[in-house]
């Protein structure tokens, strides 16, 4: 599916010459502006660095019956001949961490991650072998994404060039996407779309054939919050409720049943996976639904032009100085001794020209921290976070309370803001926690309150826009702050000057060792 992604230009302020002609021009801008003539694409951003982090689903970094284990990798494998496990040399191109724009790594419980090789692929990122029912909890990234957002639209189209694949029972099956598009609508719905392939195979190793290459929805999306001020999107993909023609084992008595999208599985079906991305067991949703997709970018914005100064309507530009009706023209020296001849320039040295109206300077968000739009997790997730309003290019501890356990570093960028994932370690008890970001003296510049329940649900407690931020030492429990300001635009309209915005695996159900 080829899709035409938009690139709408950024406000820009143009200036008319004086004279007669650029008054009558002016008038009639002037008239179409009164008229409601505002540019529609006021808030939209170019995006060049945008990077896109998911770990898919749990089970597409579980420990596995056969094989060892279900696993990301990046880029595009080949085939391997066979259905059988992938080893160090087979396939080629084969296992890796990174390839391109894409790499994969493992969080650590205490925080950071670790990067993954053929040999600890099954490990967790503190060295555990995962076994059936527990996950690596691999993320996968794609970085250098490009395109647009339009916060005053609520639109989004961005791509990403590169690929990875996901495999199931140690590479006994696998498929690949790749060159992934994110596009998002104004009302707030969107779609994760990619190229996929793969292989069709049987268990038994007796058939082994490529897959015709498509384009399908790897994830549908519900209720996506664009904002450039945010630097970023986290949204949970469709699930509950999901229900594709070819899910033929669909299981509605789980509390929690859904599906992946139903093209997704079509092709799945022909994988021999399609089982493993919808309900199809009384408890096994946790595993199966995907999990949150974080994205984040720096949008670029136009600079906004600087004013100049309009000539009063009716009145001529001066040429040197004005003269006095009856009297000989003066000249550049004043008329009396000792006494400036006044200009249209301000009469005291080193004050600036006036312009049109005071210049507003660009203000700095307040601090905040956000999960983005989900705000259920379980412990042992990757929870994803976004902050802005910080210094920029300053190093911060990420630190869970109340006993300290610190879930990983980060630095800000050039705008004081950063993107980030960590995971809630699974011994973290029951009770009020606070996710607090702390500069290196121990200060909490801003912070998140969440809730873990007795089952392991991680909740983000509600939004509470006036104490959410902490500037102090205090850890804040308030809540999540974030930005939605919106972006200025700039219409300038007079005799002579006008200013504008233009508008512008195959996972088998059947097991070989026992069933799902």
């Amino acid at each position: 599916m080829e899709t035409t992604r938009m690139h709408l230009s950024s406000p820009r302020a143009r200036r008319l010459a004086a004279g007669a002609t650029a008054v009558a021009l002016g008038a009639t801008i002037a008239a179409a502006a009164a008229l409601g003539a505002a540019p529609a694409n006021a808030a939209s951003a170019d995006v060049t660095d945008a990077s896109l982090s998911w770990s898919l689903s749990n089970e597409a970094n579980a420990g596995a019956y056969f094989g060892g284990c279900n696993f990301l990798s990046a880029g595009v494998a080949g085939s391997s001949g066979a259905s059988a496990p992938w080893t160090a040399t087979n396939p080629s191109p084969g296992y890796a961490a990174s390839a391109g724009n894409v790499s994969i790594a493992y969080p650590k419980a205490a925080g950071g991650t670790s990067t993954p090789t053929f040999a600890t692929k099954c490990q967790t990122g503190d060295g555990t072998t995962v076994r059936p029912g527990t996950t690596t909890a691999g993320v996968l990234t794609l970085a250098a994404g490009t395109g647009t957002v339009d916060a005053a639209a609520g639109t989004a189209d961005i791509a990403w060039d590169g690929g990875f694949t996901v495999a199931f029972y140690g590479g006994l099956t696998y498929w690949s996407a790749e060159d992934p598009e994110l596009h998002v609508a104004a009302d707030g719905t969107g779609e994760l779309t990619a190229t996929v392939s793969g292989y069709a195979a049987s268990r038994d190793g007796g058939s082994w054939a490529p897959l015709t290459p498509r384009t399908v929805h790897l994830a549908t999306l519900t209720d996506v919050d664009v904002d450039v001020t945010s630097s970023g999107i986290t949204v949970s993909p469709d699930w509950q409720g999901v229900e594709p023609a070819s899910a033929t084992s669909l299981n509605k008595t789980n509390a929690d049943w859904g599906s992946w999208p139903a093209d997704f599985v079509d092709f799945q079906n022909e994988t021999g996976q399609s089982s493993y991305w919808y309900t199809s067991g009384a408890n096994d949703a946790a595993a199966k639904k995907p999990q949150p997709i974080s994205i984040a970018y720096t949008a670029a914005e136009a600079p906004t032009p600087e004013p100049t100064e309009p000539t009063e309507p009716g009145t001529p530009e001066p040429t040197t100085e004005p003269s006095e009706p009856g009297t000989p023209e003066p000249t550049t020296e004043p008329s009396e001794p000792g006494t400036p001849e006044p200009t249209t320039e301000p009469s005291e040295p080193g004050t600036p020209e006036p312009t049109t109206g005071p210049t507003t300077e660009p203000t700095t968000p307040a601090p905040s921290i956000s999960t983005g739009g989900a705000t259920t997790f379980t412990v042992g997730d990757s929870v994803p976070l976004r902050a802005e309003g910080l210094p920029a290019a300053t190093e911060y501890s990420i630190v869970l309370h109340s006993d300290p356990v610190v879930l990983g570093t980060v630095t800000t960028d050039a705008d004081g803001a950063f993107a980030t994932s960590v995971v809630i370690p699974t011994g973290t008890p029951a009770g009020a926690h606070t996710i607090a970001v702390e500069s290196s003296d121990g200060t909490a510049v801003v912070s998140l309150a969440i809730t873990v329940t007795a089952d392991g649900t991680v909740v983000v407690d509600p939004i509470d826009t006036t104490t959410a931020v902490t500037t102090g030492a205090a850890v804040n429990t308030g809540g999540t702050v974030s930005g939605t300001s919106a972006l200025p635009w700039i219409g300038l309209s007079a005799f002579g000057v006008v200013a504008l915005g233009s508008v512008a695996f195959i996972a088998y159900r059947r097991r070989v060792t026992q069933q799902d």
